[in-house]
């Protein structure tokens, strides 16, 4: 487990903090990570089922994830969860999956071709 971490979200810029946790119920990874400037907090969870998953029409992944490619697509999933309805506030957690795009999309940020 890891001490908390402060980053910034990809595409967005929003300044988060996150701490990976002891995930319960879920087979895979669960990270605590909360907006700093709005406090709004979330959930993170990246199931084992996700890192095997390979949407339809996407190439696969050349190997898993990496550190960095799975830190990026949890703010990917951040940032898709703040811009879909219904609108996040203070002082919530929400639970927030990361998907297999997020993984995609952090792999094609982290890797260009």
């Amino acid at each position: 487990m890891e001490s908390s971490k402060i980053f910034k979200s990809p595409k967005l810029n929003i300044v988060l903090q996150r701490t990976e946790i002891t995930p319960s119920g879920v087979d895979g990874r669960a990270w605590e990570v909360y907006e700093v400037e709005r406090n709004r907090g979330f959930r993170i969870t990246l199931s084992e089922a996700t890192l095997r998953e390979t949407p339809a029409g996407i190439p696969p992944l050349d190997g898993p994830p990496n550190e960095d490619e799975i830190h990026t697509a949890i703010g990917l999933a951040i940032e898709r969860a703040l811009v879909t309805p219904p609108e996040k506030i203070g002082g919530t957690r929400y639970d927030v999956p990361v998907t297999s795009q997020d993984l995609r999309e952090a792999a094609a940020l982290a890797r260009p071709s």
